[in-house]
């Protein structure tokens, strides 16, 4: 059910993204502005997060086969890598196209373009956030974030426009159209160079090294009767291989043993963590492991 929530916000950010993103490069074309071109690149590499949220959850939930025993959750990453070049070859290609062709000052269509984008943006990324924190989701939470990133990139953009416009006749600053597509179109290359490197990380195999989630772990399967000596989450996209070596306290029989076992795998599975799958190792007490 949740998962299902999820996916319908997703959904409902890649309809609203989508619909910037076209009405930037309308925008553009009838306001005369290359920094609103940019902005629009800006907002498909934001609509890029809203693709790669919705492939994982699809693959979260196919299940695991014999070539792929801890499910296919991987691909997102596959997919990720892709996104991102094509974010920086768009980036690439808007920041080499803005110094060709005549200097054109943007009109006032181009300001009120950005400007409805920014209100509309600050209310998709206020939507994400809440909901992202109601339902303790991290993709929802993400996309929130990156929603306010790009409304911040657009006001950037808005302030590049006007001091164009109001300063077209001024021999400096009606460049100033053209900075702003530089300036927004590295920012776009910026972020698809980040998410290419976080994506070729992960594929490798990454581990998570937020402390705070597995600390979280830690505090789901604390007990009595045994010492937590380690805990290792192995990234699968959007859930993980959960890793716990145990030292016990007691000397207890083979039989109490699977029974703990199947405590803290049904402890983690159904918690909020999104653990898929969970190898417990046990070491006796006075045992070199």
């Amino acid at each position: 059910m949740e998962r299902n929530m999820s996916s319908k916000i997703l959904l409902k950010s890649l309809i609203v993204n989508l619909f910037l993103t076209i009405v930037k490069f309308i925008g553009s074309v009838l306001g005369n502005s290359k920094t609103l071109i940019s902005d629009a690149v800006h907002s498909f590499s934001d609509m890029s997060t809203d693709i790669i949220g919705l492939i994982g959850d699809k693959l979260s939930s196919k299940k695991p086969d014999k070539e792929h025993p801890y499910g296919h959750g991987r691909i997102e990453y596959l997919t990720s890598i892709i996104m991102s070049f094509f974010i920086i070859w768009l980036g690439l290609s808007i920041m080499v196209t803005s110094f060709n062709g005549k200097i054109k000052v943007p009109n006032k269509s181009a300001l009120v373009v950005i400007g409805i984008t920014i209100v509309i943006k600050f209310i998709l990324s206020t939507y994400l956030l809440k909901k992202g924190k109601e339902m303790g989701s991290n993709i929802i939470l993400a996309n929130g974030v990156e929603s306010r990133y790009d409304m911040y990139n657009s006001i950037l953009g808005f302030v590049f426009i006007l001091i164009s416009f109001l300063g077209s006749d001024n021999k400096y600053f009606k460049y100033a159209d053209i900075i702003g597509s530089v300036v927004i179109a590295f920012m776009s290359i910026k972020v698809g160079i980040e998410i290419l490197l976080k994506n070729v990380s992960s594929i490798l195999g990454e581990v998570e090294t937020d402390n705070n989630k597995i600390n979280s772990v830690k505090e789901i399967i604390k007990s009595d009767l045994y010492k937590i000596r380690r805990v290792t989450l192995i990234k699968y996209g959007h859930y993980y291989d959960a890793i716990i070596d145990l030292i016990l306290k007691n000397n207890i029989n083979i039989n109490e043993v699977y029974k703990l076992e199947q405590s803290i795998k049904k402890e983690l599975k159904r918690s909020d963590m999104s653990i898929r799958y969970v190898t417990v190792n046990f070491k006796p007490k006075n045992k070199k492991m």
